[in-house]
């Protein structure tokens, strides 16, 4: 597979992924029927589609994102899908475990811990979660 062709497979992966956000718990990354969604332009930059404010916002440049209506983590995990399409990094395995949090009180997100274990077991089929060291991705 060529570099471009792995970049294409891991932003529709992503894309899943952030529609599997959004439908689950607080629902992120949803509004009225609408889906944020990446995508690449011709240059191979990736660019984020805001599901309220129907902006398209490019993710390589720092500090606020005029049009993005999300707070700070979920900036910091588009940056992550960014990195993932551009590098195929993958997100830690422990981000969507609902007992990593238990001595601050809930995941930051406020998503059920049924709700967080599918969207983990998700981004492991789709490569965007690391598996745990020993954990088969599957």
């Amino acid at each position: 597979m060529t570099k471009r062709e792995l970049e294409q497979q891991r932003l529709a992966n992503a894309n899943k992924f952030i529609r599997k956000i959004g439908d689950c718990g607080r629902r992120f990354f949803h509004h009225e029927g609408r889906y944020a969604e990446l995508s690449l332009d011709g240059r191979g930059r990736v660019w984020f589609t805001d599901e309220y404010s129907g902006r398209r916002i490019y993710t390589h440049r720092d500090g606020r994102w005029q049009g993005f209506t999300h707070g700070g983590t979920l900036k910091i995990l588009v940056e992550v899908f960014r990195d993932h399409i551009k590098k195929g990094r993958q997100l830690h395995h422990l981000y969507f475990d609902p007992d990593r949090f238990r001595g601050f009180g809930t995941h930051p997100w406020g998503y059920p811990d049924g709700e967080l274990i599918l969207l983990k077991h998700a981004g492991l089929t789709l490569g965007i979660v690391a598996p745990a060291p020993g954990e088969d991705a599957s």
